[in-house]
C-alpha cells in the first residue's frame, strides 16, 4: 500500500485552522484506508533530540521517506518565528521566519521533482475584525509587534503569491 504523506505549516496564530486540518485529514485517513496510508504530518506531534531544534527536525522529517506529498501553509496575522543566522538561503539571506523556510524547502522538493511534488497548498485567513479585536488592551510595544507580524504576512503573501507584472 502506497502512503501519503500531507505536511501542515502555520504559526501559532491559526491554532483553530490547524485543529480544522488535522480533523479533515484524519476524515480523509478513514475514507481511503483502503487505497493508501494518508499520513498527517504536524511538527507538534514530532519527537526532538535534546540538542534538536524545532526547525532542524522539520527539516528531517520533511527530507525522511521521500519528503511529503502535499505540503499546506495557513496564514493569518503572523508569519512565525525568526530563526537566526543557524539557517539562512543558499545566498545567505535569512529566513524571517520557519513557514517561510519550510516553503523554500517545499518548492526546492518540487522543482527536484519535475514540478510534480509536493503539491503546495496556501491559505490566508481573511479577518481583520478578529485581529484588530485581538489588540485591544494590549500595550503600545505588543501591538507594535502584532502589526509588524501583520505586515510580514501580507509582505509575504504579495511577494511570493502576486504577479506584480500583471496584477493577479
Amino acid at each position: 500500500m502506497s502512503t501519503l504523506r500531507i505536511f501542515i505549516s502555520s504559526p501559532g496564530d491559526v491554532a483553530e485552522e490547524r485543529e480544522r486540518a488535522r480533523q479533515v485529514v484524519q476524515g480523509l485517513r478513514r475514507r481511503y484506508a483502503r487505497h493508501f496510508d494518508l499520513v498527517p504530518v504536524f511538527w507538534e506531534d514530532m519527537p526532538l533530540g535534546l540538542d534538536t531544534s524545532f526547525q532542524e527536525g522539520i527539516d528531517v522529517l520533511l527530507s525522511k521517506d521521500s519528503g511529503v506529498d502535499v505540503a499546506v501553509f495557513i496564514l493569518w496575522s503572523r508569519l512565525g518565528s525568526a530563526l537566526g543566522t543557524r539557517f539562512s538561503r543558499a545566498d545567505g539571506r535569512e529566513y524571517r521566519s520557519g513557514t517561510e523556510r519550510e516553503l523554500d524547502l517545499m518548492l526546492q522538493a518540487r522543482a527536484a521533482q519535475d514540478g510534480k511534488r509536493p503539491h503546495i497548498l496556501a491559505y490566508a485567513r481573511q479577518d481583520e475584525a478578529t485581529f484588530e479585536e485581538g489588540l485591544r488592551g494590549k500595550s503600545t510595544t505588543e501591538k507594535a509587534a502584532l502589526l509588524k507580524q501583520k505586515e510580514l504576512v501580507e509582505g509575504f503573501i504579495k511577494e511570493v503569491f502576486h504577479d506584480d507584472a500583471t496584477g493577479t
